[in-house]
């Protein structure tokens, strides 16, 4: 069995201690990093509503806005499982791959929707 000093020597083998930040890649981490990637993800989830709602219409006439709610709130459910995961890897592997990768898979469907 590991003990926790020798976990916490491989954990912490990636960082590096500069200006009282751990930094985990080439650069200083910023806000605009962050800006962009809420940008992004609140640009493609607009994108997908308008054509979403209308898809919904078209199977659920009756019941369409009780489906968006349902997958709305499915979503939220799901984010809510996944953060402390997603949080825990990015704080091994850095957090930008992570941005761009949950960036990715959010603006993904938008050119799939025109398949």
């Amino acid at each position: 069995m590991m003990s926790r000093r020798v976990v916490g020597v491989i954990v912490r083998s990636g960082r590096k201690q500069t200006n009282n930040f751990l930094m985990y890649g080439m650069s200083e981490p910023t806000v605009y990093h962050a800006l962009v990637v809420i940008f992004l993800e609140f640009f493609a989830w607009g994108l997908l509503t308008t054509p979403m709602i209308t898809v919904l219409n078209e199977t659920f006439p009756d019941h369409t806005f009780l489906m968006n709610g349902l997958i709305v709130g499915i979503k939220g459910f799901l984010s809510f499982l996944s953060a402390p995961l997603i949080g825990a890897l990015s704080d091994l592997w850095g957090r930008k791959f992570f941005l761009l990768l949950t960036v990715f898979f959010t603006c993904c469907p938008i050119p799939l929707m025109r398949l």
